[in-house]
């Protein structure tokens, strides 16, 4: 044994370094260049909401669906001109694509671009069981599984039309769903997952989910995603769920406020999903949420983290609609995509990512919150599910570093110094009207320089309150 003793801990000496040495070449900065895989058991998806795919008719961007109708003021008819237009953002724009399958080549492309961040599936929002949301929807499902190493989970909208058919109807519909290999798995069993689970009965979903398993051999573990996940809600869905989550709020205080959700669902025997969003703004709702720049979305996969949930949901990766998308955009290109990247990597193995070179990401509005829009059309306000975040004008910049550094952030031909340690730092100035900029010097050398290419505006055609971002 003596002999023997020597080895051994030279051999648990060398895969200890090479261990070391593998996570600090796969990890990189503020957007890993390769992501880790993922730690048993622990999964990232995002909220794939079919209405606003990539393209919509495959025409070139200056005139496709989005340019002529979602974000002019008068599109569609006119009939979202009370507040502004459909949409203020829109994925990033394509050349046309030749091809019978232009459709399924786009959530290839979304696909890869999720996986590429590490995220491991998307839990796909179910609204009908026909017409174009539901092709999406087995297009997604025919794409996932093309691409392949990224799943789908089925995601039944409680509070769409598909919650006025019969269980056994739904579970006919999702049974097409569960036979593409990209569905996704929990052992020998099938997740399926739900947004306002608490808009059915417990029998009702009990009901849909013995169809699957009885009718079609589909077996399942349900996700009950509440709106509002109180201690009566989780009890009573207990009996027929895997696990539980809630949509979440989109303010710092909503995230901080929240309780140790993924305790009271471990005490109970259940999986947590824990919710991460950025930010959100409905000018069809007149209302947003004062999210902070990047510090809402950046608190919730704190909460995730430290919390130790089994799941996160990002809300979401395309609803445009609601200003939650992550999805790489004309508004924020792929910078939110890039932040949830690291803090992926870390949720996902339980360590910071090491920073492997420097990245600089401003985000700003592209007017202050009490400007007039050109257009008279003034509807917006910070009350979004009741928010009492006060609105602010501020110009975020957020750094990984790989050693100490300056931080240069000009804002309307005005700029401020501040020096920061190596990691995450965050960085503030006043938003105002004009170039928006920022800079990582270290030893008199630029070593990362970002130009925004949103400007600042004394005189909005109309309120956007999404934040715009850039990066590199």
């Amino acid at each position: 044994m003596r002999k023997v003793w020597p080895a051994l801990v030279l051999a648990v000496l060398l895969v200890a370094l090479v261990a070391l040495w593998t996570h600090t070449k796969l990890n990189s900065p503020g957007a890993p260049d390769a992501v880790n895989e993922a730690a048993e058991g622990r999964k990232v998806f995002a909220h794939y909401f079919p209405p606003y795919p990539i393209s919509i008719d495959n025409r070139p961007a200056d005139n496709d669906y989005y340019s002529r109708n979602y974000l002019q003021i008068q599109g569609e008819g006119g009939k979202h001109a009370a507040y502004g237009g459909w949409l203020r953002d829109r994925p990033l724009p394509r050349d046309p694509i030749k091809g019978a399958d232009w459709r399924v080549a786009d959530l290839r492309h979304e696909v890869r671009q999720a996986k590429a961040a590490g995220i491991d599936g998307f839990t796909l929002n179910i609204m009908s069981l026909s017409g174009s949301n539901w092709d999406a929807a087995l297009n997604l499902m025919r794409a996932a599984a093309d691409v392949g190493g990224f799943t789908i989970v089925p995601n039944v909208d409680a509070n769409a039309s598909i919650a006025s058919e019969s269980p056994a109807k739904i579970a006919s519909g999702l049974a097409q769903l569960y036979e593409y290999s990209s569905a996704e798995k929990v052992g020998n069993q099938y997740l399926l997952s739900s947004f306002a689970a608490e808009k059915k009965s417990t029998e009702w979903w009990r009901q849909v989910i013995t169809a699957l398993e009885r009718d079609h051999n589909v077996p399942i573990q349900f996700m009950a995603v509440f709106l509002a996940p109180t201690d009566a809600n989780m009890k009573a869905f207990a009996p027929i769920s895997y696990g539980f989550s809630r949509w979440g709020g989109r303010t710092v205080a909503s995230v901080a406020n929240r309780p140790d959700d993924a305790a009271r669902a471990h005490v109970l025997g259940r999986t947590w999903m824990e919710p991460v969003a950025y930010q959100d703004a409905r000018p069809r709702s007149g209302a947003y949420a004062e999210s902070n720049n990047t510090e809402t979305g950046r608190a919730a996969w704190n909460k995730a983290i430290e919390d130790h949930a089994d799941f996160v949901q990002i809300v979401t990766w395309n609803d445009y609609s609601e200003s939650t998308q992550i999805a790489p955009s004309v508004a924020h290109g792929s910078v939110l995509l890039d932040i949830s990247a690291y803090y992926i990597d870390w949720f996902r193995n339980g360590r910071p990512p090491t920073i492997g070179s420097d990245h600089l990401y401003l985000t700003h509005r592209i007017h202050k919150y009490a400007a007039s829009a050109t257009s008279g059309i003034d509807n917006m306000a910070s009350t979004l599910g009741g928010a009492s975040t006060p609105p602010r004008d501020t110009v975020e910049a957020l750094a990984f570093l790989t050693s100490p550094a300056r931080v240069k952030v000009s804002a309307g031909g005005s700029t401020r110094t501040f020096r920061a340690d190596a990691g995450i730092s965050t960085f503030t100035v006043p938003l105002v009207p004009g170039a928006v900029s920022g800079k990582i010097v270290r030893d008199s050398a630029v070593v990362v320089s970002v130009v925004s290419p949103h400007t600042v505006t004394a005189s909005p055609v109309v309120q956007d309150f999404q934040y715009f971002a850039a990066g590199e």
